[in-house]
């Protein structure tokens, strides 16, 4: 570990070991910062939300549009909370966790259980509190910054038994046959290798096949878990999807409906700032004006 890195672990760890309340507060002071600074971000993100809440007005946008750039800010001190943070301090935490620990020992031990979660700003969080209920594996893609990538590496593989990487997908759908548990994000645009067109919000997005393809080929059980912030603490939500393998696009749908729901219910705890509807059907004009469009 070079110099610089040994310092910003430093730094990162004097901010995790200050009072939970005053992180929540200087994290919403630095997603306001981020609110003013990241202007490309931001308005991507207010187009996404126009498009997807058309029944709301500016008002109601604006209100969503910066509630969901403080609590970006705030995930930076949950991502600290998810790589220092005792277990025991986190299950006080979860106001439900007893209840979500007796439905996961209910679960079937001998199927493979594929658990979907979704680009919220504390995805770190969910991933390590998941942990808490059982052994899992995860799937995630290299930084480019390679300080930001060290860092994520090491909160991550802390806590799982693997990290896999998104060219090791037969070797995930192995853990899953052998009856593990794998973390997977599905909702955003990986291209259009191996996805397909599912409304979303209304929207036509580029929806990845892997849910169904590991429900058809492993016979695993699908559910999707988030983590609800209330105040200080969290709910988390555990639910078994009817995702069979047998239907791409009615599993697919249901996937993204689900996901959906989650959304409309805590609009502002979600990654608007990704060009979720970048990629379109043959003939269709682009979804986003030209000044949002990655440069190329």
């Amino acid at each position: 570990m070079k110099f610089k890195e040994y310092l910003i672990y430093f730094l990162l760890k004097i901010l995790n070991s200050l009072p939970r309340k005053l992180q929540l507060l200087l994290g919403k002071f630095f997603g306001f910062v981020l609110f003013l600074l990241s202007k490309k971000r931001k308005e991507i993100a207010r187009w996404n939300l126009e498009k997807c809440f058309p029944e709301k007005d500016s008002i109601e946008i604006n209100l969503i549009l910066k509630a969901s750039f403080f609590r970006l800010g705030e995930a930076l001190f949950e991502f600290l909370n998810a790589f220092w943070m005792s277990d025991k301090e986190l299950k006080k935490l979860i106001v439900n966790f007893d209840y979500v620990e007796k439905a996961c020992f209910d679960m079937d031990g001998s199927k493979g259980k594929l658990l979907l979660f979704m680009h919220n700003p504390n995805l770190d969080l969910v991933v390590r509190a998941t942990s808490l209920f059982m052994p899992v594996s995860g799937m995630a893609k290299k930084q480019k910054n390679k300080i930001i990538d060290n860092l994520f590496k090491a909160s991550r593989e802390k806590f799982t038994e693997r990290i896999f990487n998104p060219r090791e997908i037969l070797e995930l759908m192995d853990f899953l046959k052998k009856g593990k548990a794998c973390l997977y994000a599905p909702d955003q645009d990986y291209g259009f290798k191996n996805s397909t067109f599912v409304d979303f919000f209304g929207n036509k997005a580029l929806t990845v096949k892997f849910p169904y393809i590991a429900a058809r080929r492993t016979n695993c059980d699908v559910y999707l878990f988030s983590l609800e912030r209330n105040n200080q603490k969290y709910f988390a939500n555990f639910k078994k999807l009817n995702v069979f393998g047998k239907n791409l696009e009615e599993d697919l749908r249901t996937i993204n409906f689900e996901i959906e729901e989650f959304i409309r219910k805590n609009p502002d705890n979600y990654l608007w700032s990704h060009r979720r509807f970048k990629n379109r059907p043959d003939g269709e004009a682009s979804f986003y004006p030209e000044n949002l469009l990655r440069k190329r």
